[in-house]
């Protein structure tokens, strides 16, 4: 693949392969299945000439867990600021993500180089920061300026478990529980912010992404994690059972 005037170029083709596909919730869910994640893809043994640097890695992470804060912004008060930077006519939307995590919560909230996204972007640079301000100020979370200390909370991540329940109703009743919850989501219809926030995660299955906000009242008291309907677990913990996963290697190895 060329190289591209962008300095984002490769964050955004990785952040790409990563990210779910325009269909419904439940086909996102199972097409995830199907996609390889962000180790396999940085660290392709068949592919070590083209290896990405460590800042890409680095970049392509922290813009993943910014995405919920992201599409809680441009999705906002009917997906306004979605349309005018024109999110949807933009093919390369990994490297849209990216140039929007930079802008709005990179270390140095700017976005370098060139091009068409950029301009797109700039253009609502002032709404942007105003939305991801009135985010982080509704969720109670510091505006730090530091990339790597820019007080952005990890999302709440939620595994389902698939033999008790199955993906659509775990999303309904989360969605209940955000709407239970008005002044834990963004601005605008209750209804819309929380639906825009929760999805499945980019390459774990079964594994479900919600914004910071819903740590606030998704405990282990709550009824699905009694249940055993769902289980609250970091991302990173998530491995571990995906690589052992059959089908995934060759036992013994």
């Amino acid at each position: 693949m060329s190289k591209s005037t962008s300095p984002y170029h490769e964050a955004g083709w990785i952040l790409n392969e990563l990210l779910p596909t325009e269909s419904s919730n439940n086909e996102n869910a199972r097409n995830q299945k199907q996609r390889r994640g962000l180790k396999s893809l940085a660290f392709d043994p068949k592919n070590k000439k083209n290896a990405p640097s460590k800042a890409t890695y680095a970049t392509v992470c922290k813009t993943m867990q910014n995405l919920p804060v992201i599409n809680a912004v441009i999705n906002a008060n009917g997906r306004k600021l979605r349309k005018a930077i024109g999110f949807d006519s933009v093919r390369n939307k990994g490297l849209m993500y990216v140039m929007l995590h930079e802008l709005l919560f990179g270390k140095y909230k700017s976005i370098r180089g060139g091009g068409k996204i950029k301009r797109m972007i700039i253009k609502q640079e002032k709404e942007l920061r105003k939305g991801a301000d009135e985010y982080i100020a509704k969720h109670g979370l510091p505006s730090g300026t530091d990339g790597d200390d820019r007080g952005v909370n990890f999302p709440r991540y939620v595994r389902v478990n698939v033999l008790r329940s199955n993906t659509e109703d775990v999303i309904k009743l989360l969605d209940e529980g955000c709407s239970a919850n008005p002044g834990k989501t963004n601005g605008g219809p209750v209804e819309e912010s929380s639906k825009s926030i929760i999805y499945a995660d980019a390459h774990v299955p079964d594994l479900l992404v919600l914004p910071p906000s819903a740590s606030s009242w998704l405990h282990q008291s709550h009824e699905a994690v009694k249940s055993g309907k769902i289980i609250l677990q970091d991302k990173s913990s998530c491995f571990s059972a995906l690589v052992m996963a059959p089908g995934s290697s060759k036992e013994g190895g």
